[in-house]
């Protein structure tokens, strides 16, 4: 199902026609908000206001869940565990409420919504493609500046010369439909980044593996993907070369960083002059 599908039509009827939504926030019993553009509003009964005054929603968060999980929530009850699950047409859709168990937690009911629009936006130039082909690269933001649609746009371009295999843990990199006729990617969906390095290396001889979001408990599946001889494109929440060294490690193998700081910011570039005996990273202009 796809995200506009699953929306109350008071909702949904007012957004389709819009261009670059970004986000919806729903919260039962609050106005449903919009990002559009990199602004926020309220959904109106008549327009989008930056005031208040939107939109009360008559269905609550439990029953936009069941309609999106066609009334079998227990099939996507693993990955609602992770305070997630993935759209159709690759929106994340991040969920809140009251939660039981502490070893195997499951949601008991929802209270807040996060619809988060994926965009095909050509960001990655010829001259920062340039920079970045030549090692492993990883991607570093806070969360909405725009990591995933550059790494998307990257491993396009990258797929034009190498093999690339995407390991698309979460379906927001290649979702249905979203596979560009420019695209030679192999795209292994909803596996773990350990598992999908290892099937990658040992049957699908990629040069490049690119994947989204890394977190701490990932650095084995790192280490494994470039002692192997694969370059790595990735992403991480955070701010700097140091967020990503305290949470991964210190990896002589990444030639280039790409620091961003929201959707529309030129991304800044800090690179290696060389692989070899050369530890610092240079910003690039």
């Amino acid at each position: 199902m796809k995200a506009w599908d699953c929306l109350p039509s008071e909702i949904s009827d007012k957004l389709r026609g819009l261009t670059d939504v970004r986000e919806i926030r729903i919260r039962n019993n609050r106005p449903v908000r919009v990002n559009v553009a990199g602004t926020w509003y309220f959904v109106g009964t008549n327009c989008l206001s930056q005031n208040g005054g939107g939109i009360v929603l008559k269905e609550s968060c439990d029953q936009i869940v069941r309609r999106a999980c066609f009334n079998s929530v227990y099939t996507y009850e693993k990955m609602l565990a992770s305070g997630f699950f993935t759209m159709d047409d690759g929106v994340r859709v991040g969920v809140c409420g009251a939660v039981a168990g502490a070893k195997e937690p499951v949601f008991q009911s929802y209270s807040s919504l996060c619809f988060r629009i994926p965009h095909n936006l050509r960001v990655v130039d010829e001259k920062t493609f340039d920079i970045v082909c030549r090692g492993s690269v990883a991607v570093i933001g806070p969360p909405c500046s725009g990591k995933t649609t550059f790494l998307r746009d990257l491993s396009t371009k990258l797929s034009r010369r190498y093999n690339v295999l995407v390991a698309d843990e979460r379906g927001e990199l290649f979702f249905d439909g979203n596979v560009s006729d420019n695209s030679d990617c192999d795209v292994l969906k909803w596996a773990s980044k350990s598992y999908a390095f290892d099937v990658a290396v040992r049957a699908m001889s990629p040069q490049w593996i690119v994947c989204d979001e890394l977190c701490s408990d990932d650095a084995d599946a790192v280490r494994y993907c470039l002692n192997s001889g694969v370059n790595l494109a990735c992403s991480l929440h955070g701010k700097n070369i140091e967020d990503f060294e305290q949470k991964i490690g210190r990896f002589k193998e990444f030639a280039t960083f790409v620091v961003l700081s929201q959707i529309g910011d030129k991304p800044k570039i800090f690179c290696k002059k060389a692989l070899d005996n050369d530890e610092k990273y240079r910003f690039v202009e």
